[in-house]
């Protein structure tokens, strides 16, 4: 039985070390999305690189469902069972900027060194990140401001969390707006609730989605991410499973590193027929700033050495995952 994996990220590279099996994806490494961040304050793009081994690499152009074929920039290739794992876009804004990938951290660094005004909007994770190292980042900023609709930064986590969030950004100097609402963005100009902000640079951290690819190969999808069973079996095709970021439940499943990975493992062991619900656990949500690590561990508020432990366990997880 032949078992194809779309996507080399955590989910897909989960997959791909459970079972043998082919895993295709666009690049030649492994991209460590925590280090992304890392990238736009070093410029050095390979901290989160990992070079793939025994990876197909081409582009997925369409899918045959009825004739089990995938349609890549290298050909053909037939499946028995397939895994789509084709990991998250950016929600944006017009006219702002996005960091996805290697090459928009450096770009966004190249911007951010000679702006004098920065914009953030959302103030999750990825944007208190980014403001952190904005601040910091090139000349001396005029202003960098985080821009958040809800009452508190980091909204889905502990309240300890996001009012750590708020004093160590505070301290640095960003401008931490809170329940402010975006009604429009031109030109450098960003039209809020609470009035007009100039910017040169705008960025978005609003959220994640699915992949576009799902929404335009048909499948049936939340927020543009594959729609499968409690078995991670698609609702469209018995021979497909989504993993990861680019799929969900009705009931929903986070989107995250550590939650992609058992996915992975789970959807390949179903594809062969290991059969067994999904069940997933969120261990760990880390944010840093500066060299501050503070986030949630299994429910609970930590910072300092534990939360860095923490946030490298899931990378080292990747390495091992590459190495094996």
């Amino acid at each position: 039985m032949r078992t194809v994996i779309l996507g080399g990220g955590f989910a897909g590279l989960s997959a791909f070390k459970t079972h043998d099996s082919i895993l295709i994806d666009d690049k030649d490494y492994f991209v460590l999305t925590h280090r992304l961040v890392d990238v736009v304050k070093t410029g050095n793009p390979e901290i989160a690189k990992i070079p793939y081994k025994n990876v197909l690499r081409a582009t997925v152009k369409n899918i045959d469902f009825k004739n089990k074929k995938v349609i890549t920039s290298g050909g053909e290739l037939n499946y028995d069972k397939l895994i789509i794992s084709l990991g998250y876009t950016q929600k944006i804004f017009p006219n702002t900027d996005k960091i996805e990938n290697v090459e928009d951290a450096l770009y966004l660094r190249e911007k951010i060194m000679n702006a004098r005004k920065i914009a953030i909007i959302g103030g999750g994770p990825l944007g208190v990140e980014l403001a952190s190292v904005s601040i910091q980042l090139g000349k001396k900023k005029d202003k960098v401001y985080l821009i958040e609709g809800q009452d508190r930064l980091l909204s889905f986590m502990n309240y300890k969390a996001s009012n750590y969030a708020l004093n160590k950004l505070q301290e640095l100097g960003v401008d931490v707006m809170l329940k402010t609402k975006v009604d429009s963005i031109s030109q450098g100009v960003i039209e809020t609730s609470e009035g007009k902000i100039d910017a040169d640079i705008i960025i978005s951290s609003i959220g994640f989605k699915g992949s576009p690819l799902i929404s335009e190969l048909g499948l049936s999808n939340i927020n543009s991410r594959m729609l499968v069973d409690e078995y991670l079996q698609s609702v469209d095709y018995e021979d497909v499973y989504g993993a990861g970021d680019s799929a969900t439940t009705k009931s929903f499943i986070p989107m995250s590193a550590q939650v992609a990975v058992q996915a992975g493992r789970r959807a390949m062991l179903n594809a062969i027929g290991i059969e067994d619900k999904f069940r997933f656990k969120q261990y760990a949500i880390i944010v840093r700033i500066g060299e501050d690590y503070f986030g949630d561990l299994l429910g609970t508020f930590v910072q300092g050495k534990i939360a860095k432990l923490a946030e490298e366990y899931g990378i080292h997880r990747a390495v091992r995952l590459l190495n094996q």
